[in-house]
């Protein structure tokens, strides 16, 4: 890895800290447990034929209205006697930040990555909700935007790909069938552009399930929409889908003591709106002992190369051991912990989630203040933290086929500082990764990194990542600072190209919208959304909060790397 711009003594140091990666990349032990679905009964579709223009427009959160919280995400409480690491053990400290640092202290200017872009950037006001919980999503030419709300319930927006607003804001209950429970939606809502089938997918919950639509053509505004609602064994808290050929695939967070669970929609059907088939609910994939809130997350497709003939739908999780094991935790490396899904619609018995085996990655901490506390990531001015989502990986998984690979990309939140006591400061980072698979071989580590430039006081979190068709990463994320100069919860996006050195993020931090005041509600973020545009793909767009003053805003950035 020992490129022609690293000066020789910092090319030294690089290949000190890459065997440690390296070697960090082995598989782990394999898991073969299978887990069988439940099912539940047949799903009828219901056909909305309306323009969303023609729909009531959503009542606007505006200064001096009452502001309501979201619920919070579900807790289940894991008792007394937890299954953590001594504080005394030995623990190997993330040394990935230390590749990003000498990159950036020994990269040229030339060498590093460029944008094109910031084209379209869209700021929309706060909700009176707290979080806002937003989610952006780009098809053929649209790009909608979504978000909760205090007002008159959780909505969403379209625009064109120029940043015109065509459409709303619309609430998700206003767009579903009357009388029905998803009238009164809960909120959480996910976007995604099915790029197999050029159709959009929404996803918002109700207290005893899940209230889907799927666009009848790639036109969100005038094309029509197909409605389903799936009863769920609990309130479906958290959810993350991601889309495949053969199902829509959505996760929650139901508190179950059994496992976590997994659902499976019919996507034939839905697509056509068809009956569809009962969802197919996976609720024993063993839960993560000593975490109080438990997510798979799902990949989804992304480019327009189809995954290789039976290749299943690939689910991950992230395994601190020290969190998990005990006594017994391997004290220098973590793991990634990997699920495929596989589907038979027609013989629900044959389906399974098979656990495949796990990948060791660099060795991360997950103790921020403690594993259960939510707001533990310190901001300037206020007492008051933000919530960094420790335990998932972070929304979303992209999948891509190149041809000679397979590829995963995905983040979650690092503590940078080892220890696991109650004086360990925390100082946030985002770990970010890409999984590789080529032909019949095992899913393995391409490449990993710890990103938080600045001093320890400087802190990164809720990174989200999506890679274009050129194997060019963009992720997005929040910055806080406590020293001086310091700086309010700001929204920031960097990336890399597909020929630069492993492990680093060469495109320079960019803001895309600075912070002025200090977020007090005790809640933040939750989710944020990187994606690209199907039609050049290419393009980033990105969108999350930050936080002005007056109260917490959104704002939607695009960009892409030259040569698209």
């Amino acid at each position: 890895m020992k490129s022609a711009f690293f000066p020789t003594a910092a090319a030294a140091v690089l290949s000190l800290l890459l065997p440690c990666a390296a070697i960090a990349a082995q598989p782990g032990a394999a898991q073969v447990k299978t887990i069988r679905p439940q099912v539940g009964s047949p799903v009828s579709a219901q056909s909305i034929g309306v323009d969303v223009r023609n729909l009531p427009r959503a009542k606007e959160w505006r200064p001096g209205m009452a502001i309501r919280e979201a619920h919070r995400r579900q807790y289940t409480p894991i008792g007394t006697k937890l299954p953590h690491a001594p504080e005394n053990k030995a623990v190997a400290r993330d040394r990935l930040n230390e590749l990003q640092a000498i990159y950036d202290r020994a990269a040229p200017k030339a060498a590093r990555a460029k944008v094109s872009g910031g084209r379209v950037s869209i700021n929309n006001p706060n909700t009176g909700v707290s979080p806002g919980d937003p989610v952006v999503e780009v098809g053929t030419n649209h790009v909608i935007y979504a978000v909760n709300s205090g007002g008159s319930g959780t909505y969403f927006k379209i625009y064109d790909k120029a940043g015109n607003l065509v459409a709303g804001p619309t609430t998700f209950g206003s767009l579903a069938p009357a009388g029905n429970a998803c009238t009164a939606d809960r909120g959480d809502p996910l976007v995604h552009f099915d790029r197999q089938a050029g159709r959009w997918f929404f996803l918002t919950m109700d207290d005893g399930g899940v209230c889907t639509f799927v666009s009848k053509t790639s036109d969100p505004v005038s094309g029509g929409w197909w409605f389903y609602r799936y009863a769920t064994q609990a309130f479906p808290d958290y959810p993350h889908c991601g889309i495949w050929n053969n199902a829509y695939v959505c996760s929650t967070n139901e508190g179950s003591v059994a496992g976590a669970d997994v659902y499976a929609f019919d996507r034939a059907s839905m697509l056509t709106g068809a009956t569809a088939r009962p969802a197919q609910r996976f609720s024993s994939v063993p839960t993560l002992p000593g975490y109080g809130f438990q997510i798979l997350t799902p990949s989804t497709f992304y480019g327009t190369t189809a995954p290789p003939a039976g290749r299943r739908q690939l689910m991950v999780r992230h395994r601190d051991d020290e969190a998990h094991d005990g006594a017994s935790a391997n004290g220098t490396q973590d793991f990634l912990e990997l699920f495929e899904m596989n589907i038979d619609w027609n013989t629900p018995a044959n389906s399974s989630i098979v656990t495949l085996p796990r990948v060791a990655i660099t060795e991360f901490n997950s103790w921020f203040i403690n594993y259960s506390t939510f707001a533990t990531v310190p901001q300037p001015g206020s007492t008051s933290k933000l919530d960094p989502i420790r335990e998932v990986v972070l929304n979303q998984l992209t999948y891509r086929n190149f041809g000679t690979h397979e590829s995963i990309v995905g983040t979650f939140a690092t503590n940078q500082n080892a220890g696991r006591t109650r004086k360990t400061p925390v100082d946030s980072g985002v770990r970010w990764f890409e999984l590789r698979r080529s032909g019949t071989g095992n899913w393995a580590l391409h490449q990993e990194g710890t990103f938080s430039p600045g001093d320890t006081n400087t802190h990164h979190l809720i990174g989200v990542a999506a890679m274009d068709k050129f194997g060019n990463i963009g992720m997005g994320y929040n910055v806080t600072k406590t020293s001086t100069p310091t700086v309010f919860a700001s929204l920031r996006y960097t990336g890399r190209t597909a020929s630069d050195p492993l492990g680093v993020m060469s495109l320079p931090e960019t803001t895309v919208a600075a912070g002025a005041a200090a977020e007090t509600s005790g809640r933040w973020g939750d989710y944020y959304q990187m994606t690209v545009d199907p039609v050049d793909d290419c393009t980033f767009w990105f969108v999350g909060m930050y936080r002005p003053s007056g109260g917490w805003q959104t704002r939607i950035q695009d960009f892409k790397f030259p040569g698209c």
